[in-house]
This record gives C-alpha cells, sequence and structure tokens, in this order.
C-alpha cells in the first residue's frame, strides 16, 4: 500500500516540475509614491521559449484596486535573465496608499512566462511593503 500511494503522489506531482520558477526583484524608493512610473523589476530564470512575460502589480491589503501591469512580448524570445526599466510597464498605476506615512500597503508583482501559445512555462513573485518608514529604512540599510 505504501508503494501504491508513493507512486500515485510522484505521478500527481509531475505537473509541478513541468513549471519552473522565476527569480524575481524590485526595490521599492520614495518617488515612487503615487507615480504611475513602474520601478526596476529584475527576473532570472526566464525558460527557452518564453515569448511573452506577463507582469501584474497587486495590492496585497486592498485586492480590489487593479494596478495593471503589461505583457511584454518578445517573438525571438528572451534571453534567461531581463531587467526591465524603469517605467517599462504600460498599463501601471502605482503605489499611493492612504496610510503611507505609517503601516502603508504590501504589493506584489506577479510574473509569468508564456510560451507562443499562451502556454504558462513558468511563474514567479516578489513582494515588499511600501510606506514611508519602510523606504527611508530600506535606503538606510542599502546604503551602508
Amino acid at each position: 500500500m505504501k508503494t501504491f500511494l508513493v507512486f500515485f503522489m510522484s505521478i500527481a506531482a509531475l505537473p509541478a516540475w513541468a513549471e519552473s520558477r522565476l527569480g524575481v526583484n524590485f526595490r521599492w524608493n520614495i518617488a515612487h509614491h503615487c507615480s504611475n512610473t513602474s520601478p526596476v523589476i529584475q527576473i532570472k530564470n526566464i525558460p527557452p521559449g518564453t515569448v511573452s512575460l506577463k507582469v501584474q502589480m497587486v495590492d496585497l491589503d486592498n485586492k480590489n484596486h487593479d494596478h495593471g501591469g503589461a505583457t511584454l512580448n518578445k517573438p525571438e524570445g528572451f534571453p534567461a535573465e531581463l531587467e526591465i526599466a524603469a517605467g517599462g510597464l504600460d498599463k501601471y498605476t502605482g503605489p499611493c496608499p492612504e496610510n503611507f506615512t505609517t503601516l502603508g500597503h504590501e504589493y506584489q508583482f506577479n510574473v509569468s512566462a508564456l510560451n507562443n501559445e499562451n502556454k504558462n512555462l513558468a511563474s514567479g513573485s516578489a513582494k515588499a511593503t511600501f510606506s514611508a518608514k519602510f523606504v527611508i529604512l530600506q535606503g538606510v540599510i542599502g546604503n551602508q
């Protein structure tokens, strides 16, 4: 029975192995407050065959607010690593939490790598709090 259960569990996990994990990284700065200029976003582990990258920002504290993002297309395929320049997301609305000076909100960038059949090859995300205190502290820690 244990052998059957282990075999069944390994078969059930196969689809999860087929999708790889993207490395996603970004950093807030004070200029992003209520700005529609997206931060620099670094993406790693982009699998071969990726022709589109779908990037979406989500406010984890207010899921009813659509912050948009972009779908980047490159028919010849993306390299394994990419840095999306500041302002590189054309349908992006920046963070402007009403409690910016105190707790702020937590935001997450979700990225999906898609092939020419629009199949998800990999996905990843990164999140960070956006508040005056956090952004200032991040700058102090980052400059040491």
